[in-house]
C-alpha cells in the first residue's frame, strides 16, 4: 500500500476538503527535497511535525515526543510553487513527474486556502 504525505491543518476550514493523495510525493520525498535544496527553498520534509500523542506510540519508553509545530502556509507555498515550476519546466528531473505534480497541485490548493484563512499547517505521514 505504501506511505503517503498529507497536510494536517491547525484547525478546519469551513466547507473545505484538505485532501492530498501524497503517495507520489512520499515515494519521491528524497528527490523532491534535493530539488528544493538546489532551488534554495525549504525542503518539504522540514515541515514535518507529528501529534505528540501519536508520535509517543513510536518512541521508546521514557522518551518524550516533541510538541507539534504549525508552520505558516505561506512558507509551504513558496516551496510547493518552486517545486511545481521546476518540475513543469524539467519533467525528466524524476520518474513519474506528472504524479508528483498532481500531489504538488493539491498541496498548493490546500496551502492557498490555509493562507487565506490564517491556518497553520504541517506535513504528516500516513502509513
Amino acid at each position: 500500500m505504501g506511505a503517503a504525505l498529507f497536510i494536517a491543518l491547525e484547525r478546519q476550514i469551513p466547507d473545505f476538503d484538505p485532501f492530498v493523495d501524497g503517495k507520489a510525493l512520499s515515494e519521491a520525498a528524497d528527490q523532491v527535497d534535493a530539488i528544493a535544496t538546489s532551488l534554495g527553498v525549504r525542503p518539504l520534509m522540514e515541515f514535518f511535525s507529528a501529534d505528540p500523542d501519536i508520535a509517543a506510540e513510536f518512541l521508546d519508553e521514557g522518551v518524550e515526543a516533541p510538541p507539534q509545530t504549525w508552520f505558516p502556509a505561506s512558507d509551504g507555498l513558496a516551496t510547493v510553487r518552486a517545486l511545481r515550476a521546476h518540475l513543469t519546466a524539467n519533467p525528466s528531473a524524476m520518474p513519474k513527474p506528472e504524479m508528483v505534480l498532481r500531489d504538488l497541485s493539491d498541496m498548493e490548493r490546500v496551502l492557498s486556502a490555509a493562507s487565506e484563512h490564517g491556518v497553520g499547517w504541517c506535513l504528516q505521514v500516513d502509513f
